[in-house]
């Protein structure tokens, strides 16, 4: 998780999105968590990893299915945080059916992925997924992606995806805010014509995505 990443969970929090009874999956990797923020907000956390360890309250797998039923069989969570763990598994559309299934109607859940970063095997960095998928995603089991949170996660801050979606429903990344256009643009042309590969990118270098998709009552 990064500090993006949890900057964008407490708006979250303070905008009453993430409701109470918390599930954060990938409890166990090793960096930091929300646990603190949740907490601190009033509202009890959890942790579920694929192994015990401290921390971890339930031991499940939602990627196959795995303890899952355990889990479900203590109730179900007002709010689901899947923070950068989509990207390292073969199958992310089954981890957020499992999710789905954890989450009480009317609860939410909290999705981020790198969609512009460098690969991070953890063990494995298997895919970036981009704003489509995630409309398609929440059309397909009938869920509200709230597009007052569906943002960019940047350095230079979280604008929102619809800021950058053209008159013709073409995505785009956010540019940085640093940095004069002309270059910019002089950078990108002499990589285009000799063909080469560098830093002067229309678009930052990390960028990840954030997602609120919402159970129906």
């Amino acid at each position: 998780m990064t500090d993006n990443d949890l900057q964008y969970v407490k708006i979250l929090i303070d905008r009453g999105v993430i409701q109470d009874r918390v599930l954060e999956l990938g409890g166990r990797y090793g960096g930091a968590t929300c646990e603190k923020a949740i907490t601190n907000s009033g509202r009890a956390y959890f942790a579920t990893d694929l192994s015990p360890a401290p921390g971890v309250n339930f031991v499940a797998d939602f990627e196959t299915g795995a303890g899952i039923d355990e889990l479900l069989a203590t109730g179900p969570f007002g709010s689901v945080l899947v923070l950068n763990v989509l990207e390292h598994t073969f199958n992310p559309i089954a981890i957020l059916d499992n999710t789905v299934r954890a989450t009480r109607p009317g609860g939410t859940i909290i999705v981020v992925t790198p969609v512009v970063w460098p690969i991070h095997n953890y063990p494995v960095d298997c895919c970036g997924l981009l704003p489509d998928w995630y409309r398609r995603y929440a059309r397909s089991r009938s869920l509200l992606l709230n597009e007052e949170s569906f943002s960019y996660l940047t350095i230079g801050g979280q604008p929102l995806v619809s800021k950058f979606r053209s008159h013709d429903g073409q995505d785009n990344f956010p540019r940085p805010a640093f940095g004069r256009e002309s270059y910019r643009f002089y950078s990108r042309l002499i990589h285009k014509v000799f063909h080469t590969f560098g830093h002067g990118m229309f678009f930052h270098s990390h960028i990840a995505i954030g997602a609120v998709l919402a159970q129906p009552n």
